[in-house]
Order: C-alpha cells, then sequence, then structure tokens
C-alpha cells in the first residue's frame, strides 16, 4: 500500500474532529476535497476506513488503526518543521479562547510580555464558555483554551485534550456590604438558603458546582441572574440584588460588597488546554510564557 502524507494528514484531522466539515477548515480545504482523499485512502487500503455517524463520521476498527499511523506522522511532522527552522524568528497566527475572567487575570498582562519577546507572532483572543471553546479546540478552529474547572464540579476533558493547571483560586461568598452575615466566619450553605444569587449560565461548570454544593446540604438556590462574567456578577451584588460565588478581584476594597469563605472549601483552578499533538513552536512559546 502506498499512501502519501497528503491524504494522511486529511484522515488525521477527520478522526481528531470527527467531521468532514470540520476537517475541511482545519485544512484549509473544501468538503468535497476532503471526502474524496477519504475515498482514495480507502481505495488504497482496500478497506472502509470510516461510516456516517449523525452529522460526523465514526472511524472502522481498522480506520483507528490507519488514523494512529497518520496521528504520530502529523506529530512527527511538525517535530520535523520545528527542528528545521528553531534557529530562526518565531512567526504565526494563534487562537485563544478563554473565560472572561481568565483573560483578565492570566492573558492582558502575560499576553504583553509575549509581543515584546515574539513581535511577529499574531495572538488573537475570543471569550465564551468553555464548553464552546472545546468543541473548538476538537475542530482546529482554536489552538489553546484557558477553561476554569471547580473543585466541586470538576471539568470533564476528552482523550484528545490535555490540561496543564496554571492558577489556582479560592472561592468566596460575595455579599452586600451591609448584610447581616458579613461578620458570620465562616458561612453555612444553609445561612444563604433565603437569598437570591447570581451565578454563571445554566449548566455552565461554575453553576453546577455551587448548585451542588447547596444540594447536598439540603438547599436549593434561588438563582434570579445568570451572568457568565464575575464583574458583572459583582456589580448585582453591589446594588444588593443578589449574592454570588466568585473568587476575590484584585481590587476588592468596594465596602459595598463583603467577601465571606463558606465552611465547605471552594476553589477553581486555571487550566490551559490545547490538543494531544505537537505544537508549533510559537505555540510552545506562548504556553511557556501562560504558564510561568
Amino acid at each position: 500500500m502506498t499512501m502519501g502524507w497528503d491524504r494522511l494528514r486529511v484522515l488525521d484531522a477527520v478522526a481528531r474532529t470527527g467531521s468532514v466539515t470540520r476537517a475541511a477548515t482545519v485544512l484549509h480545504m473544501s468538503g468535497p476535497a476532503v471526502s474524496q482523499q477519504l475515498r482514495r485512502i480507502e481505495a488504497e487500503a482496500r478497506t472502509k476506513i470510516v461510516v456516517p455517524d449523525g452529522r460526523g463520521l465514526r472511524l472502522t476498527a481498522k480506520g483507528e488503526v490507519l488514523a494512529g499511523y497518520a496521528r504520530q506522522m502529523a506529530d512527527a511532522m511538525q517535530q520535523a518543521e520545528n527542528d528545521l527552522h528553531r534557529d530562526e524568528t518565531y512567526v504565526g497566527h494563534l487562537r485563544v479562547a478563554a473565560i472572561a475572567s481568565a483573560i483578565r487575570s492570566v492573558l492582558g498582562s502575560k499576553l504583553a510580555a509575549f509581543h515584546r519577546e515574539y513581535p511577529r507572532v499574531r495572538v488573537s483572543v475570543e471569550d465564551g464558555e468553555t464548553t464552546d471553546h472545546l468543541a473548538r479546540l476538537a475542530a482546529g478552529a482554536v489552538d489553546l483554551v484557558l477553561a476554569e474547572s471547580w473543585s466541586a464540579s470538576p471539568l470533564r476533558l476528552p482523550t484528545s485534550v490535555v490540561a496543564e493547571q496554571i492558577a489556582r483560586e479560592a472561592l468566596f461568598i460575595a455579599m452586600p456590604g451591609d448584610h447581616s452575615l458579613r461578620s458570620h466566619a465562616p458561612l453555612s450553605i444553609r445561612d444563604l438558603a433565603g437569598e437570591r444569587w447570581a451565578t454563571c449560565a445554566q449548566d455552565s461548570d461554575a453553576h453546577t458546582a455551587i448548585e451542588q454544593v447547596a444540594r447536598r446540604h439540603g438547599v436549593e438556590l434561588d438563582v434570579s441572574f445568570h451572568v457568565a462574567d464575575h464583574l458583572t456578577q459583582l456589580a448585582l451584588v453591589r446594588e444588593g440584588l443578589a449574592v454570588a460565588c466568585v473568587p476575590i478581584p484584585a481590587d476588592s476594597s468596594d465596602p459595598r460588597i463583603t467577601y465571606g469563605r463558606l465552611d465547605t472549601e471552594l476553589h477553581r483552578d486555571i487550566l490551559l488546554l490545547e490538543r494531544a499533538q505537537t505544537a508549533s513552536l510559537a505555540l510552545q512559546a506562548l504556553k511557556a510564557c501562560l504558564v510561568d
């Protein structure tokens, strides 16, 4: 069987993304061109390697075997490119997806330092929900994801994604400054049973985490505000409209907000997520900058 790298890289992209459309986006090809390459691979291998699966594709058992070799080839080709150009100025375009609070707390200052050292590497950033970011990472639409993982509801990752912890933040209950529990420490979630809450989007990891903590203590939260951004949640707390569970912001001196620690320790980890494959030199440099 003679099969060129051009076709193997198509199989690798399809295996990683599970879709002709998403593979075409990663490879900057048309969908019909990807489908044609798959048919050629099957003709050369004289076996079926993919079958329809809903709106996507699923590898057959023999397809999985061949995709494993395609993945090894993809990593080897990226490593070869890295070795060939290791002494050259880093260039490229890197795409990062992150939750808003990680953009504020991690990306801002570190990206400034990265751009000073690698001025020819363009980094674009988008915010949003981690669930969407994971799908875009798998599809090759972004290169890195900054996500949060709450101790009460850890983030579940597909096997194609690897994670590195870059920060850990304690979580506190933010209450209006004149709240009757402002001097009560530590707080029980039962103390807050009658409060209106501001949390992240329903079914988000952050919302699920505090909801599970409450339910373990027999409390159903009254969530009046679903707001992804912690600073916006704190604006609602400041006006006396809600309480929230958040990491303490850098500027926490506002007397209209008080922070209390729960008797159940809560924290969130900020994770750096990437696809499980050899990274380009520019991507390796950005990861090193963010982890440092």
